[in-house]
């Protein structure tokens, strides 16, 4: 079924990308369902792991939540950009909760609204929309990748 607006268009996307069939590989959930705490800590050199860019996503969904909800002040601390405490069970858990509200503020935010730009950014919200998609699936790459070193 084809998608009648564009709000609708990008609640899809984060849907397929979150734990659909997306058209770049697996999914969020296809990619870290059943992770062990142990696979999440895996890293590469000073690179950051698995847990670690989780909860960094989550950061940023919250922030986008947060201002699409109209909380106009909204940031990310620079402790909660890359935190590097955590435990794996929780950190999904968080994700998981993290696209719900994603969700849900998407759905609720003005059609109109997708071109005004976000207040105090050079941004709009049509693009930190599709930057928070943009992000979550540059990460699931990285995510895929050191799995994929550790198999």
């Amino acid at each position: 079924m084809m998608a009648k607006t564009e709000m609708e268009r990008i609640v899809r996307q984060l849907e397929k990308t979150f734990q659909g069939h997306p058209w770049h590989g697996p999914s969020i959930t296809q990619t870290l369902e059943g992770l062990t705490e142990q696979q999440s800590q895996q890293r590469i050199g000073k690179g950051h792991s698995i847990l670690e860019l989780v909860l960094h996503m989550i950061a940023w969904r919250t922030f986008v939540c947060d201002r699409l909800e109209g909380n106009d002040v909204a940031d990310v601390a620079e402790d909660l950009n890359f935190p590097t405490d955590g435990r794996w069970p929780q950190a999904w858990q968080l994700l998981q909760q993290s696209q719900h509200r994603l969700l849900s503020a998407v759905q609720k935010f003005p059609i109109e609204k997708l071109d005004e730009l976000v207040p105090n950014r050079r941004y709009t919200y049509y693009t930190m929309l599709h930057g928070v998609l943009q992000h979550d699936i540059y990460h699931l790459g990285q995510m895929v990748y050191l799995i994929k070193l550790k198999d």
